[in-house]
């Protein structure tokens, strides 16, 4: 899919992060944007930021795991744009880092919720209007830890496995029903964002917690640029490529998971 002025783009999770890089990205192209987020303060810096940059941008306060509020988000693209080219389903969350055993049910459904139940809700509102007028594109962000295995991020992890499997399938399907309509997705390492101090945007917390987004979590100060990471997105986009995943050491990380899967198969799987 070629990327032009005058397209729109939806980002959820869309203030901060990896979100905020791939709407500055689009911006570039000359795109408007609808920045959907949780995060109040945060969603009203970057609308200000674009709009103070000449972008026409929408903002919406929406919580991704809702699926009545994505709804609402899709509606309210259409009405204000007439039109939807891209959507990059971004929101996420972690719950921090201890085994599996020790999670609660509470941190499971949070992360499940957002992760998720954030990229179906956004798959039930926004790919329909874009297989029924024959052409877009679609971008689930998952993570390495979606292609790789990573110890002690259980509940994370098996949100970023199942947003690749869906990515995949949901590939399979369009290109049988509305082949004009790609999609990525999106499989990172380690980036410079605030995913880490996800808390902040817990339920309860959210509406009081006034957050700096342009600050990444400690523990992921050392990952790469956020820009870099939509740079190489949006390459993806107009290649058509399905799996995306930038950071040093991935095409290793993958290798290892793949050749331990075969080493373990029997004879019978020839």
């Amino acid at each position: 899919m070629k990327l032009e002025a005058g397209q729109v783009a939806v980002i959820t999770g869309g203030a901060s992060g990896i979100g905020a890089a791939l709407a500055d990205a689009f911006a570039d192209r000359g795109l408007s944007l609808v920045l959907c987020d949780v995060e109040p303060s945060a969603l009203g810096r970057a609308v200000a930021r674009f709009e103070d940059r000449g972008v026409t941008v929408l903002g919406l306060q929406i919580d991704a795991s809702d699926a009545a509020q994505m709804d609402d988000a899709a509606r309210q693209t259409l009405e204000r744009f007439g039109r939807v080219d891209v959507v990059c389903l971004n929101a996420g969350v972690m719950a921090g880092l201890k085994p599996m055993w020790e999670f609660t049910h509470d941190d499971w459904t949070w992360v499940m919720n957002v992760n998720l139940w954030g990229v179906i809700n956004g798959i039930r509102s926004f790919v329909p209007p874009l297989v029924e007028q024959g052409h877009g594109y679609l971008v689930n962000t998952a993570s390495m830890a979606g292609l790789s295995t990573v110890p002690f991020i259980g509940p994370y992890t098996a949100t970023k496995h199942a947003v690749v499997g869906i990515s995949e399938s949901l590939r399979l399907e369009l290109e049988q029903h509305a082949p004009g309509v790609g999609i990525s997705v999106l499989c990172p390492g380690l980036v410079s964002t605030r995913l880490a101090d996800a808390e902040r945007n817990r339920p309860g917390t959210v509406a009081t917690i006034d957050s700096d987004p342009d600050v990444p979590s400690p523990t992921m100060a050392s990952g790469m640029d956020a820009a870099m990471v939509a740079r190489e997105t949006l390459d993806a986009i107009e290649a058509g490529r399905l799996h995306v995943a930038p950071g040093p050491g991935n095409r290793q990380r993958i290798m290892q998971r793949m050749d331990l899967l075969l080493g373990n198969l029997s004879s019978s799987a020839d």
